[in-house]
């Protein structure tokens, strides 16, 4: 993932980190929203991993405390927004 961000660094000033993509070749365009894409996916993926091992959790221990139902409540949340569903 960092190999497609060093020329990206490289257009502007050791200050700036960042510069338009459109100055990076097609091909370099499209790794970088694939990367950025499966590092959303990944952090989903670990959003309901955490959400899976709560309720596992929960199940065992006869329900949910105040901490895990809130924790609970922050992922569907995250979820919901990433997602564009409704809060309702």
């Amino acid at each position: 993932m960092v190999s497609w961000f060093r020329p990206a660094a490289a257009c502007g000033s050791s200050t700036t980190l960042t510069c338009p993509t459109t100055e990076l070749p097609t091909s370099k365009q499209e790794h970088a929203l694939a990367a950025f894409e499966q590092g959303d996916w990944l952090a989903e993926l670990e959003l309901l991993q955490l959400a899976n091992a709560l309720q596992r959790s929960a199940i065992t221990r006869g329900g949910y405390d105040g901490r895990a139902f809130d924790l609970m409540f922050a992922i569907a949340d995250v979820l919901e927004s990433d997602h564009g569903w409704s809060f309702e």
